[in-house]
């Protein structure tokens, strides 16, 4: 059934491209994952050597401190940093809170600590300011296609099937094993039952 829709003019639309960019998936997913593509192979493994120095220091310091009952929180986050099929988010994660556990429960302050910290906040830096840039190369395009006759025809297009309403297409099949497609309809809901 045919809706009527208070649409946007086409200026309200355009002008509209920035936050619908931003707001259509997190500046985060629009760049690759991988530490690798984010510190250079060398590095990387330097890091999750450092790391796992840490989760070692850390362990004894927890002991130590008495607080043994995080040892298994700091494995498990050991682990993870270990895993070589981590995401960035994953990995920061994990690097930061080994540096919290090692830091706050076992009171832990190595070179390797501060080592760790580094590479954690160049990574993590690298990352979200590669994430940043693609969001606003996004945003640029975005807002440059939307001033288009081309953008503007997609728009009015989506507009028009919106207001068309849902289609049913009807698949028969035969006893022979064939099919037939009906063309699209519109979609009526079925009727209400009402007592009386």
């Amino acid at each position: 059934m045919p809706r009527a829709i208070a649409w946007p003019t086409r200026e309200q639309w355009q002008a509209d491209a920035e936050r619908a960019e931003r707001t259509s998936r997190r500046a985060a997913d629009r760049v690759p994952s991988a530490p690798a593509d984010w510190l250079p192979p060398a590095e990387l493994a330097e890091a999750r050597r450092l790391a796992a120095v840490v989760v070692r220091q850390a362990r004894k310091a927890l002991t130590a401190a008495g607080n043994a009952a995080h040892r298994p929180t700091l494995n498990e986050y050991g682990r993870e940093a270990a895993d070589a099929d981590v995401t960035v988010s994953a990995l920061t994660c994990a690097w930061r809170s080994i540096l919290r556990i090692a830091e706050e429960q076992g009171e832990l302050s190595t070179p390797e600590t501060a080592q760790l910290h580094k590479v954690y906040e160049e990574l993590t830096d690298s990352y979200y300011s590669g994430a940043q840039a693609a969001e606003d190369q996004a945003v640029r395009q975005a807002v440059e296609f939307r001033a288009t006759e081309e953008a503007w025809q997609q728009e009015l297009d989506r507009r028009a099937r919106v207001e068309r309403g849902p289609k049913v297409t009807t698949i028969t099949v035969h006893a022979d094993g064939t099919s037939t497609v009906s063309d699209p309809q519109p979609y009526r809901p079925p009727a209400s039952h009402r007592r009386f």
